[in-house]
């Protein structure tokens, strides 16, 4: 059980990835997308290097300013990957792509996990994305989500911890009355180690985790997160 001194008034999510299947998605808007081009039994491999592959671009993209809204991110970065491999971007190609980013369904557990958190805690995401992209997606959890905190409101993208500080000051509350839970190593547990943060990794895939940003808990999922901080 996670020591809770002083008790958190919110608990904070990352939404993509930790709280819905973000590879998932990807995976399928590039597949999608690219059987445009190809077909046979190379389209699942090419497409999972793809979406790998436009993942990482358009963290890179984050990282440089001046600041861009997410969705023109995501369409440079399409963009870019395509060209890689010989293909060019369309503009159906970036509809389809933020179409099945638009509404992405939650992990299986995570709506009974958040019902029971719900009972005692406020619960808020914090999420790099642009407000209505992840709209839809917060709908389809199911539960209610008492704030949504963007890149787009912000201007800045994780780890940028301006991120997480326009959502303290959004939230009315001090770093010290949240515990945060990500999945992403880089963009939610070194800023919660840089800041003093309370988190709980969600490593949902194996990977090893670095030990220079060691969380105050790591699940596997979010079966036992109401468990861990004493939910009901």
């Amino acid at each position: 059980m996670l020591k809770l001194e002083p008790t958190p008034k919110v608990i904070t999510f990352d939404c993509y990835g930790t709280l819905v299947q973000w590879h998932q998605a990807v995976r399928e808007a590039a597949k999608a997308i690219l059987s445009n081009h190809l077909s046979g039994d190379g389209l699942e491999k090419r497409s999972v290097t793809l979406a790998d592959q436009l993942r990482s671009r358009a963290v890179l993209h984050q990282d440089r300013p001046p600041f861009q809204d997410y969705k023109a991110i995501l369409q440079l970065s399409l963009d870019e990957v395509l060209a890689q491999v010989g293909f060019q971007g369309t503009e159906d190609g970036h509809q389809t792509l933020l179409s099945i980013l638009r509404r992405i369904e939650p992990h299986p557990e995570v709506p009974a996990a958040l019902t029971r958190l719900r009972d005692r805690y406020r619960l808020a995401i914090i999420s790099n994305t642009d407000d209505d992209l992840i709209a839809e997606t917060v709908q389809a959890i199911g539960v209610p989500i008492d704030f949504v905190i963007t890149a787009q409101q912000a201007r800045a993208y994780k780890p940028d911890r301006r991120l997480f500080q326009h959502a303290y000051n959004t939230l009315g509350v001090t770093k010290d009355e949240t515990v945060h839970v990500g999945m992403g190593q880089v963009t939610d547990m070194k800023v919660c180690h840089e800041l003093g943060i309370r988190s709980v990794w969600i490593d949902r895939i194996g990977e090893p985790l670095d030990s220079r940003w060691q969380p105050h808990a790591v699940l596997n999922d979010l079966t036992d997160l109401p468990l861990l901080l004493s939910a009901p």
